[in-house]
């Protein structure tokens, strides 16, 4: 996963708040700053 890890890396270092990839853990929050969220999942999980 170093590709994810760089996409991550490049979020924060932006100042992202909220990152949309499909392949990171939903729900997931980095450095009390940045939220994942998976476009894909369904609003019920």
């Amino acid at each position: 996963m170093p590709m994810a890890a760089l996409i991550v890396a490049a979020a924060l270092l932006a100042g992202c708040t909220t990152l949309y990839p499909e392949d990171l853990r939903h729900g997931q929050v980095i450095e009390r700053q940045l939220t994942i969220r998976n476009p894909f999942q369904s609003k019920g999980r």
